[in-house]
Order: structure tokens, then C-alpha cells, then sequence
């Protein structure tokens, strides 16, 4: 994995090294209103990131992680993942979430954009898909911004606070991305597309 510029953030890999950074976002409790969150201690937190893979690319499977970072500030400000099946390599699942005060400005957007690149140039990936509470509306509106295109809804598909919820799966197809005319990517060392 390797570290992603765009024109406001660096996004980090997550690795043992800095999976503590993680782990302290993860416990703010605001998160938890449209998601599940891993209730790990620290120590083995770390842990189940030492295990994950540390190189991505094509063929490759497993959760990759980064965290969201304000170049200007270096405040963290949340993280975004990238898993991908072995049983379905072509395919991916992002997902993200910021904490609340950096919600509402666009590093969403702009930091997905980013994994969407990585996870169709890097890895091959033919489809990516994303899961949300259909109540996220600001999630909604990011995976819409984005060109995902709504799918399907599968009844009691997560558990959020205990509670089982419905959840929305959103599709983008490495075609539709490709051929997306105002992508406003940057690259690797930050530079415009």
C-alpha cells in the first residue's frame, strides 16, 4: 500500500505502526450512529492489523485501510478501507467514515476519489461496490457524487448498536469510472490528473 495525495489530504496506509491513530478514532462515539465498530482493545487491535496484508495489487485480497489526513493541519480526521474478497478478486467493497468535525467539507468525497483510483488501477478491480444505513444521507450523497449507482436493499443486512438495520448497497462499475469526463483526481505525488 502506499501513501495517497489528493489536493487537501494524505491518506496513510494503516499498518501496525500506526494502527493506534486508528484505533483512537474508532472510539468516538458519534461513529457508532450508522455503523458497527470493532469493540478491540488496543493491544489486540494492533494486533489484527499486523495481520493484514501490506502490499496492494492485482489478485490481491484482503482489508486495506487508511487513514484520512488534513495535509495542511495533519490532524487525522478518519480513515477509508478497501476490502476485497478472495473469493470474488474482480470486487471490492470501500467503505469510510470521518469524525464529525470534518464532516460537510468534502474530504469524503475527495478521499474515495482517491481509493476508486487506487482500487482500479492498482488492484484491477472491475467493481466496487458500498453499503450504507439509507437513513446516511450524507453517505448517500457521497456515494451519488461519486457515480455509484443504487442496487439493492437488503432487509436486516448489518447490525448497528445491537439492532439489526437495512442497508443499501451502492455499485460502481470500473468502466463507468474510467469513463466519468470531471474527475478531479490526484495522484500518488499529489499532482493534478
Amino acid at each position: 500500500m502506499r501513501v495517497m495525495l489528493t489536493e487537501r489530504l494524505r491518506l496513510e496506509p494503516v499498518s501496525a505502526l500506526n494502527a493506534d491513530q486508528l484505533w483512537q478514532i474508532l472510539q468516538a462515539a458519534d461513529l457508532r450512529s450508522y455503523q458497527d465498530l470493532p469493540g478491540l482493545r488496543l493491544t489486540a487491535f494492533v494486533e489484527s492489523v499486523a495481520r493484514r496484508p501490506l502490499h496492494l495489487g492485482s489478485g490481491q485480497h484482503g482489508r486495506y485501510e487508511w487513514l484520512v489526513v488534513l495535509r495542511e493541519s495533519g490532524e487525522n480526521a478518519g480513515w477509508i478501507s478497501l476490502r476485497i474478497p478472495e473469493r470474488e478478486p474482480g470486487a471490492g467493497e470501500v467503505g469510510y467514515t470521518l469524525l464529525s468535525e470534518f464532516r460537510g467539507r468534502g474530504y469524503a468525497t475527495e478521499a474515495v476519489s482517491a481509493l476508486l483510483d487506487e482500487a482500479f488501477a492498482v488492484a484491477h478491480l472491475q467493481r466496487v461496490c458500498a453499503y450504507c444505513v439509507p437513513q446516511n444521507l450524507a453517505s448517500v450523497a457521497v456515494l451519488e457524487r461519486l457515480g455509484f449507482t443504487r442496487d439493492i436493499t437488503l432487509p436486516r443486512g448489518a447490525t448497528v448498536g445491537g439492532q439489526p438495520v437495512d442497508v443499501t448497497s451502492h455499485v460502481l462499475e470500473a468502466r463507468d469510472w474510467r469513463d466519468r469526463p470531471y474527475r478531479t483526481l490526484t495522484s500518488a505525488e499529489g499532482k493534478k490528473k
